[in-house]
């Protein structure tokens, strides 16, 4: 895991061997025993990569250095291409500059998904119960304070909602070189050469407040 400070609003992430800095990934750098040869020659096609750039309070444009497409599964591009959340990932050809993520609409997606969630759960006064102060609203919250804390799968509340599903909100993720999803022949992101997840920490933080916002009630899973 790379983490990057508050205080270094651009990083690059690249496919050079250099020692990465606070404002600088170098995949090339990363040793893995199990790297395929597909892995090898991709990462090798990286170059200079992606810019990652932070505006305002949060949103994130990405700007492809790399003389190779990289592509991107983003909610914000999801609505601005017309698509439904989740269903597409977008070719980013090199030397474009485009936003990628949005911080209000992502902060609205998960006030809409978290109210409607709990809506369901009050139409069905017997599902079973979340003990204790972890259980929020018939969903387990995502973040303790501000770290991120990821909680075992199959927590989910009655509208099959769980607390994954509002995270992914808070994730752009991208792979070098090969696409995958519906358009391509790799269906899962794990099925490309090499790819990588952003977590957004000021996102995390805003569903951590949304999640805390609703009301407290014990239900059975």
């Amino acid at each position: 895991m790379f983490k990057v400070q508050s205080s270094c609003p651009l990083v690059t992430v690249d496919g050079y061997v250099d020692p990465s800095g606070g404002d600088r990934f170098c995949l090339g750098q990363l040793s893995n025993v199990h790297r395929t040869a597909a892995s090898h020659r991709a990462r090798l096609h990286i170059g200079r990569g992606v810019q990652l750039e932070c505006r305002g309070e949060g949103d994130i444009w990405m700007r492809c250095l790399s003389d190779h497409s990289v592509f991107v599964q983003s909610f914000y591009l999801d609505r601005e291409a017309g698509r439904a959340p989740g269903d597409g990932v977008h070719k980013i050809y090199p030397g474009a500059y485009i936003k990628v993520f949005d911080l209000r609409q992502c902060h609205r997606q998960m006030q809409q998904q978290a109210a409607a969630a709990q809506a369901a759960v009050e139409t069905q006064p017997v599902v079973g119960s979340i003990p204790g102060q972890n259980g929020v609203g018939g969903i387990s919250p995502a973040v303790s304070g501000h770290s991120a804390a990821v909680h075992p799968p199959g927590v989910r509340s009655v509208a099959g909602l769980g607390v994954d599903d509002l995270r992914r909100l808070c994730i752009v993720r991208l792979s070098f070189v090969k696409g995958w999803g519906c358009d391509y022949p790799r269906q899962s992101i794990k099925d490309t050469p090499c790819w990588l997840e952003v977590h957004l920490h000021r996102a995390l933080q805003l569903l951590d407040q949304v999640l805390h916002m609703l009301p407290s009630r014990e239900r059975t899973l």
